[in-house]
């Protein structure tokens, strides 16, 4: 299949009312947007930079000798999904995948010259009765699988859609404890505002065996975005500030509608509240390689 798959993106039904729309997803996709324009970082994850290139490269590794399709779940604007398509061998192209139909046309606009490299907006399920003949050799999915409905679901399909031999890497929020209790989870779903279930890593991580997958890493970091070491390490202070500067009289596209301070305060509460139980969070790393069929 040759690479620069190129894919006409198919709409999702939407809501009339912007409040209708901002309530039926997650809130923390405002978020994130919002952060990003301030901080002008675009890919802003829970996990570093450094972290995220390892698993670029650990896909780029994998698939070095193969030919097909790499999907990013949940791509946002594309700027990792670029980075990503950029350290893989010619016979790679990559998919960008989002329900955030502006994020899609951003990243449309920004890199859809780029040969190997396109987007598709809608939902993974979708894009599988759509194009079931691609031959898919890895998928990808950072900060994502905890806003999707089901878990083991998201895991049941990729492993479906896989090849034989593909890669499998799912890096979301976690709580780091199996104790964790009731109340905090509620208020965790609550906060962000949308159908949220975050897991244990070692939750996920059975969930991978239960599937059979194979050679099944899995590794639980601090929540890194939330560290100040960290994050001065990927961005420099001087960086930031001048991102700030530049961005203060732009306001990023959540706020421009007349729902803007409901937003503003969704993404105050929603940081604050990260912040202050950051202790209880962490950002997991699950990599699974799907088995490969046992000749008759």
């Amino acid at each position: 299949m040759p690479c620069g798959t190129v894919l006409i993106a198919k709409s999702l039904n939407t809501t009339k009312t912007t409040m209708d729309k901002y309530n039926s997803t997650c809130e923390l996709v405002n978020t994130y947007e919002i952060l990003e324009h301030i901080m002008g970082i675009e890919g802003l994850h829970p996990h570093s930079l450094t972290t995220i290139n390892n698993l670029f490269n650990v896909i780029a590794k994998h698939t070095k000798d193969q030919i097909g399709i790499i999907l990013d779940i949940g791509c946002g604007s594309g700027s990792g999904t670029h980075k990503l398509a950029k350290k893989l061998s010619e016979n790679v192209s990559v998919i960008g995948i989002d329900i955030n139909e502006s994020s899609i046309n951003k990243a449309k606009s920004n890199y859809s010259e780029i040969d190997g490299l396109s987007f598709y907006h809608g939902t993974l399920e979708a894009f599988q009765k759509e194009n079931s003949e691609m031959n898919i050799i890895g998928i990808i999915a950072v900060s994502v699988s905890m806003f999707l409905p089901n878990t083991i679901d998201f895991y049941r399909t990729s492993e479906e859609i896989l090849s034989e031999n593909g890669i499998f890497i799912d890096a979301p929020f976690v709580f780091k404890f199996s104790s964790v209790s009731e109340k905090l989870k509620h208020k965790t779903y609550s906060v962000c505002g949308c159908n949220m279930k975050m897991e244990t890593t070692e939750h996920l991580k059975n969930n991978l065996q239960k599937l059979g997958f194979t050679n099944i890493t899995a590794e639980e970091k601090e929540f890194e975005l939330m560290d100040l070491k960290t994050l001065s390490k990927d961005y420099t202070i001087r960086q930031l500030l001048s991102n700030f500067r530049r961005k203060t009289f732009t306001l990023p596209a959540p706020l421009k509608g007349h729902t803007s301070w409901y937003i503003l305060r969704r993404t105050l509460n929603i940081f604050a509240f990260f912040i202050r139980n950051r202790s209880q969070f962490g950002a997991a790393i699950i990599i699974g390689i799907k088995t490969v069929a046992k000749s008759k």
